[in-house]
């Protein structure tokens, strides 16, 4: 039955105004297994090496475009058992949890609650205060952009035993997300000065992401958690993302490895604390990454498209390249030399690594799920850039095949 479905769905999303798209949960149903974007042997071609050489455990691929969406598993979720990761298990979202993030300010925005262009201070209780250049404040837009000035992470993260192997060291700095409170982290900031103006020069930070969630969490009178669940989980269906874990979703998760060395180790559980969270903290799976890629590229009909169009737009540059790279709230906007433009981020904990990869014009995305972390080695994020890449050169040689585009014949 899915199948005699498919043509009608799909035709009625070429004709009908864009008012007219699918809910969430109507795509998340008609649109299983029909991307037509890439096969699985081209898929195969970036994704084997990874499991071949080592590189991850297991992982999941999203691809996602007009016609729908597929995912394709790889390796195992749990290298004990043999397992292998399927559409349900989870896996943590790292620095992608950023955009999510941005959506949430931009939609408090929208409604009048939140303003990302006011100082930060405005959302902060009378004992705390953020640092500031000369009189000039950090504002919502500062920390979206990673041009707050403060560092990437509090001094507290850098002390860990020098005994310690190195893949030690890197779970003894991230702990820290799990055991550093808000208000240890403001109490270390009012002693602290910025490492630039606020608005001046791009320097990622952690740091920044985790109070930019504090401050529009505040604003809106509720913990992020609970946020994150009216405000996004809750409207696109995600039913099995979160930014708290539960023994529930812990049973779910893909068990984690570090591949800082040869050979990848089983890693520590770390959970983001609640100040943490929308930084790095939110996990999800397969088909849950699957609906938020449809609603980041305008497939879907939700409460959240303002939000996430103004998301997109960019605010700021990072590099002017070439190619250049320029900042939504939290998103990196990539500038292809060839005209394209690529909207990506990319995440890693202790244990997983995430990446999304999509073209907002050509309708198409991409979502990898990993649970080996690198730090420092190869992301996730490259092979879903490459993938990317390759539906928009499908694409644009469907394009001249169509128009009877010849390229010149080589010299003799």
């Amino acid at each position: 039955m899915r199948y005699s479905i498919l043509p009608i769905f799909v035709f009625l999303l070429c004709i009908i105004p864009a008012a007219a798209l699918p809910t969430p949960d109507e795509w998340r149903v008609l649109a299983a297994d029909h991307q037509n974007s890439l096969t699985k042997e081209e898929i195969d071609a970036f994704i084997s090496p990874l499991i071949m050489y080592n590189l991850s455990k297991g992982l999941i691929v999203v691809v996602v475009d007009r016609d729908g969406y597929a995912w394709y598993p790889y390796g195992v979720a749990d290298a004990l058992t043999n397992h292998p990761p399927d559409n349900t298990t989870l896996f943590d979202l790292g620095s992608v949890s950023k955009p999510m993030t941005g959506i949430l300010m931009a939609d408090a925005e929208i409604r009048g609650v939140y303003n990302i262009s006011a100082p930060s201070d405005t959302w902060l209780s009378e004992k705390y205060r953020l640092p500031a250049y000369e009189g000039l404040p950090i504002t919502g837009k500062d920390l979206a952009t990673h041009r707050s000035g403060l560092p990437t992470v509090p001094d507290s993260f850098c002390l860990v035993n020098p005994a310690s192997s190195y893949e030690d060291q890197v779970e003894e700095s991230m702990l820290q997300y799990q055991t550093m409170s808000a208000e240890e982290v403001y109490q270390w900031l009012s002693g602290q000065e910025l490492l630039a103006p606020p608005g001046y020069q791009y320097l990622y930070s952690n740091l920044g992401a985790a109070i930019a969630g504090d401050t529009v969490a505040r604003a809106e009178e509720m913990s992020y958690p609970e946020l994150f669940k009216l405000r996004i989980a809750d409207p696109l269906g995600l039913s099995g993302t979160g930014a708290t874990w539960t023994p529930a979703d812990l049973d779910q998760r893909a068990i984690g490895y570090r591949a800082y060395s040869y050979p990848a180790s089983e890693a520590n559980l770390i959970l983001f604390n609640e100040f943490w969270t929308a930084g790095g903290g939110i996990h999800s799976n397969a088909d849950d990454m699957a609906v938020f890629c449809a609603a980041v590229i305008g497939l879907l009909d939700t409460p959240l498209n303002d939000a996430i169009a103004r998301s997109q737009v960019p605010i700021a540059i990072a590099t002017t390249g070439p190619p250049l790279l320029e900042q939504g709230l939290f998103w990196d906007i990539l500038h292809n030399r060839d005209g394209t433009t690529l909207i990506k981020k990319a995440g890693e904990t202790n244990a997983h690594q995430a990446a999304i990869a999509f073209n907002p014009d050509l309708m198409a995305g991409v979502f990898i799920l990993s649970n080996t972390a690198s730090v420092g080695g190869i992301h996730v994020e490259e092979q879903a850039i490459a993938l990317l890449e390759k539906i928009q050169v499908k694409k644009k040689n469907k394009e001249i095949g169509v128009l009877g585009i010849h390229p010149p014949s080589p010299m003799p």
